[in-house]
C-alpha cells in the first residue's frame, strides 16, 4: 500500500471507529487526526473536509447496500 492510500485508510478507519463509539456530531476532526496519526491538512487533502470524510465512511456501508437494493429491484422487474 502506498503512503497516500495508507494515510487515507488510517483516516477512514479512525473516523469510522470514533463515529461509531461517540457519534458523528460529537467527534471532532482533532480526535480523528489524533486517532489516525495525521494532521488536519491530510483530511482536507484526501476528503475536502469533514463532510467528504463522513460521505466516505457512510459510503462504505450504504454503497454496497444500495447496489444490492438496485440489483433486487432489477430482478423484480
Amino acid at each position: 500500500m502506498d503512503g497516500a492510500a495508507d494515510t487515507r485508510g488510517r483516516i477512514v478507519a479512525a473516523a469510522e471507529r470514533l463515529f461509531a463509539s461517540g457519534g458523528e456530531e460529537a467527534t471532532s476532526l482533532r480526535a480523528i487526526t489524533r486517532g489516525a496519526g495525521v494532521n488536519v491538512a491530510a483530511i482536507h487533502y484526501h476528503f475536502g473536509g469533514r463532510d467528504g470524510l463522513l460521505r466516505e465512511v457512510l459510503d462504505r456501508y450504504v454503497g454496497p447496500l444500495n447496489r444490492r437494493r438496485l440489483a433486487l429491484l432489477d430482478e423484480a422487474e
